[in-house]
Formats: structure tokens, C-alpha cells, sequence
């Protein structure tokens, strides 16, 4: 059986059906977990430190979206 999981981060780079490509960004924002498990799991002892974690990856999905877009304009 698989624990549950949550994505936090994740950048997606396609090939649409018109042959174009496209990029989508999703990421969970570091305030809004730090929130929210403070207030459902008061006892997890890492909330900050993925809360750095996920300031720090969010910062390079950033980067790498924005360049990926900057390859994609004319």
C-alpha cells in the first residue's frame, strides 16, 4: 500500500496536439504549508524546514520557468 503524498512542486514542459509547447507551473506555497501544518499536525517536526525547502526549490522552478519561457518567445 502507498502512504499518501502530496505534491509541492512541479514544473511541466509539453508538446501540445497543435505541436506547440507549453509549460505549466504548480507549486505549494511556503506560507500555506507552514499554515496549515501548524494548525493540523502542531507535532511534525520539519514544518520549517520544508517550509526553506520549498522557498528555495519555488525560487529555482521560478528561474527555470521563466527561462523556458523567454526560449519559447519570439
Amino acid at each position: 500500500m502507498r502512504e499518501a503524498e502530496a505534491v509541492l512542486s512541479e514544473v511541466k514542459v509539453y508538446l501540445n496536439t497543435k505541436g506547440n509547447i507549453e509549460v505549466e507551473y504548480n507549486h505549494v506555497p511556503p506560507d500555506d504549508f507552514i499554515q496549515t501544518m501548524e494548525r493540523k499536525l502542531t507535532d511534525y517536526e520539519n514544518t520549517h524546514t520544508i517550509g526553506a525547502f520549498l522557498e528555495r526549490v519555488n525560487n529555482l522552478s521560478t528561474e527555470y520557468y521563466d527561462n523556458i519561457n523567454r526560449l519559447l518567445s519570439p
